[in-house]
């Protein structure tokens, strides 16, 4: 493999994975908003904080 082809591969490496790492986040954002909103928002005692304080741990 010459210098040339390698650096090619790893820019389409590098670009790939960008790519990979953004999709992922665009994903998981929009399910995140398309959640409904009783799941979101507790109804029962038993509920974890979805701050991060820890008077919201007592």
């Amino acid at each position: 493999m010459t210098l040339k082809i390698r650096k090619y591969l790893m820019i389409f490496i590098l670009s790939a994975l960008a790519t990979a790492l953004y999709g992922t986040a665009a994903y998981r954002v929009e399910q995140t908003r398309m959640q409904p909103t009783f799941a979101i928002s507790c109804h029962q005692d038993l509920c974890v904080p979805r701050t991060g304080s820890f008077s919201a741990l007592r």
